[in-house]
Formats: structure tokens, C-alpha cells, sequence
């Protein structure tokens, strides 16, 4: 199995300042909240220290807390800024300068960005949108744009007949560091409701029902002919790569079995519990949406992600569709009827992900790892960004 290639060799680096001493902060460490000081020096964590420091140039943080970077391991946006309504495509570099700086404002300080590969025929991502996107992203890295640290996760459609193929064109690409695999077909994960999903399709696309029709019963024919080949192929690609991936919109325990069996890391976005559960009883982590969280119940009427998280049966969070949900996600997960600590509820949206990711030097407030910090205040009970480091830079 070969190694992933390491961040150097993906994105352009900037030199951070000597040495910060930032104070007057409630640091929210992997299994407390101290109130203290955090030193950091040439991108990382120096040191931590209980109390007040009165260094001539220490910043005093007023009593905010400082958490860890975020770490967003499946988001929608860059594919929302590149497409901006349907049937427009915005500049590449623009789009995926626009879309940094909302993830970096949200505390977002490495992304996964999610792009769609093989997406069914009407749907939004057509294929000749991904190299435009992956192009504007890797222009903008290498002229060091970019404020938040950028990785690719290439969500793959099983149903299409060529998927493999497609993923294997961007595979090797130093930027993808993640993959799913996704079935949409009706009838069975996301959207078990055949008559649901025609209404919504000829809603979107203002298709009639025999249009509808001839497209639903070719996803279905498609997942049943080919996808679960899909599924082996490309499972056995990623783990050739040394890459992690997810099994998404799992249904059942059969298919997180399936998904055990193949090397899957995590089960994303489960439409059951019995799934959930399936999953961390085979060593599965679970992802779900932070919109589902905070809006009490999933946009398509499956498994409410405040269900799990008051049960302790969730593990990471996303930012999904709304990258400031991220944040707001985790302190909602202190509040009832989940009742988290904080530091449990931060370790779903850093130090969790990145253990996913394989990504061992950030996620945690320690010495010695990546300087990647966000200072929050809470204002009428919102959890607002102050400022944000990443690798020891102020970007926001």
C-alpha cells in the first residue's frame, strides 16, 4: 500500500511569526476547559500554561474560548460557489477564492472538499465541471490565496457505468485525500421513497412523469447490475492508494457489512439507526450533517442527528451544506438533550476527523502539533469567530 503524499506537497506554505503568546483564553483541551495561555511558534504549539500571562506583546483573548481548527471532512461548497445558480459556472479561482473565505470565517481550518464524480443524468455536477473546479483549486493554492488548508474528497456515484474510470483519473492527484462511495438510486438509502424522489425530480427539472420514470428505472437498473462491482473496485483502488474512504447513505446493518468488509473508515450520513449502530459495532465511525443537527431532523426525512448524538451513538460532524453550521453544530451538542461537554463536542469536528483522515499533526491542542486555532465567543447564546490561525498564521 502506498502512502498519501504529505501537505507539502499540495499546498503552498506561508511563514508564520516567530512566537505569539495569545492569553486571558479558556482553552478547550482534549478532556478540559483551562483557563490559561497557548504559545505558539514557526506554525505550532509551543506550549500551554495555566493562567495569565503578562509578556509585553501577549494578546489577551478576553475569556473567548480557543479551540482547535476545525476539520470539515465532507462540504458542498466549492461546488456551490463554482456553480452558483443552475446553468452557470463562475470563474474556477474565484469561485474557490469565494468559497476559502467563507470556510476560513467559519473556523474551518482544513477542508475536505466534496466534488461529485458520476453524478446521474439532471442532476447539478456534470462531469465536465470537476476539472475546472480541481484546476481553479490547485491555481489558487499555488499562488497562495487560499487561507485554510485544502484537501479533495471525490464522492463517487456507483451507478454510473464509467465511475471507475473517472475516479482513477483523479485518484493519483495529490489533492484527493478521501473518497465515498455513493448509491442514489430510489428505492434504498437516501431516499427510500420511489414516489418522493419522482416528485422532487420532475419539481427540479419541470420533467414529466414519463421522463421521470425512464430515469428512475435506469439508476435502479444500473446499482442493480453494476453497482456493488463499483463498490469493489473502488474500495480496492482507495486502498491501493493508501486513501480512506466512506460508505454513504448506509440503510442497513447488511450494508454496513459490506462496507466493514470493503475498508471503509466511516459510515456517512447512516439514514438508520440500526445502521449508526452497525456501524460503530464493526469499528465504523459515524458522520452525520451539522444542518441535520441543528435543524433537528435531516432535510430528507431520515435519521435526525440529534437522535444519536443524545444517545452518544454519533462521532463526527460535517458541515455538509452550510459551512458555518460547523461550528454551531458543536456547541448545540453541549446544550439538552445532548448535554455534551464541550471538549467532547469539539473532538466531533477536530480531533475525530482528523484520526479519520489520517491526519495526526492537528485536531487537538497539544505541543508540538499544528498551530490551527479558532477563537470563539459566545454572543446570546451563537457561537461567533473572532479570529482564526492556520499553521501559526492569523487568516481570519
Amino acid at each position: 500500500m502506498r502512502s498519501r503524499p504529505g501537505p507539502e506537497l499540495a499546498v503552498r506554505t506561508h511563514q508564520a511569526p516567530r512566537e505569539v503568546v495569545l492569553t486571558g483564553a479558556r482553552l478547550v483541551l482534549p478532556d478540559e476547559v483551562l483557563r490559561g495561555t497557548l504559545v505558539l511558534a514557526a506554525g505550532s504549539i509551543r506550549e500551554l500554561q495555566p493562567g495569565r500571562s503578562h509578556l509585553p506583546g501577549a494578546i489577551d483573548l478576553e475569556d473567548d474560548f480557543l479551540l482547535p481548527g476545525l476539520i470539515d471532512l465532507h462540504t458542498d461548497s466549492l461546488e456551490k460557489h463554482y456553480q452558483p445558480r443552475r446553468g452557470v459556472e463562475w470563474d474556477p479561482v474565484a469561485a474557490a477564492i469565494s468559497h476559502d473565505t467563507q470556510i476560513a470565517g467559519s473556523g474551518i481550518t482544513t477542508v475536505f472538499d466534496s466534488l461529485t464524480l458520476g453524478a446521474a443524468t439532471g442532476w447539478e455536477v456534470r462531469p465536465e465541471m470537476v476539472e475546472p473546479m480541481v484546476a481553479g483549486l490547485r491555481t489558487a493554492l499555488e499562488h497562495g490565496m487560499l487561507r485554510a488548508e485544502h484537501w479533495l474528497h471525490m464522492r463517487c456515484e456507483v451507478t454510473h457505468p464509467d465511475i471507475v474510470a473517472i475516479f482513477e483519473a483523479h485518484a493519483d492527484d495529490p489533492l484527493v485525500r478521501f473518497m465515498s462511495l455513493m448509491d442514489h438510486a430510489p428505492g434504498d438509502r437516501q431516499v427510500s421513497d420511489v414516489a418522493a424522489y419522482r416528485q422532487r425530480f420532475m419539481r427540479l427539472f419541470e420533467a414529466d412523469r414519463p421522463t421521470a420514470d425512464r430515469h428512475i428505472e435506469e439508476l435502479i437498473r444500473a446499482s442493480r447490475s453494476f453497482g456493488r462491482d463499483h463498490r469493489r473496485r473502488l474500495a480496492r483502488a482507495a486502498r491501493e492508494r493508501g486513501m480512506p474512504f466512506a460508505s454513504h447513505d448506509d440503510a442497513s446493518p447488511a450494508h454496513v457489512a459490506e462496507a466493514a468488509a470493503l475498508g471503509a473508515v466511516l459510515a456517512e450520513f447512516p439514514t438508520t439507526r440500526a445502521a449508526a449502530r452497525a456501524a460503530r459495532e464493526r469499528g465504523l465511525k459515524v458522520l452525520m450533517g451539522a444542518p441535520n443537527l441543528i435543524r433537528g431532523q435531516s432535510h430528507s426525512g431520515n435519521l435526525a442527528a440529534t437522535t444519536l448524538a443524545a444517545q452518544g451513538e454519533l462521532d463526527i460532524l460535517s458541515s455538509d451544506y452550510i459551512p458555518a453550521s460547523l461550528l454551531q453544530a458543536v456547541f448545540r451538542l453541549t446544550d439538552a438533550p445532548c448535554g455534551w461537554s464541550l471538549p467532547r463536542a469539539v473532538a466531533t469536528a477536530a480531533q475525530a476527523p482528523a484520526a479519520a483522515a489520517g491526519l495526526a499533526d492537528r485536531g487537538r491542542l497539544e505541543p508540538g502539533l499544528r498551530a490551527d486555532l479558532v477563537q470563539v465567543r459566545v454572543i446570546e447564546g451563537r457561537p461567533v469567530v473572532r479570529r482564526v490561525w492556520s499553521n501559526g498564521r492569523r487568516v481570519a
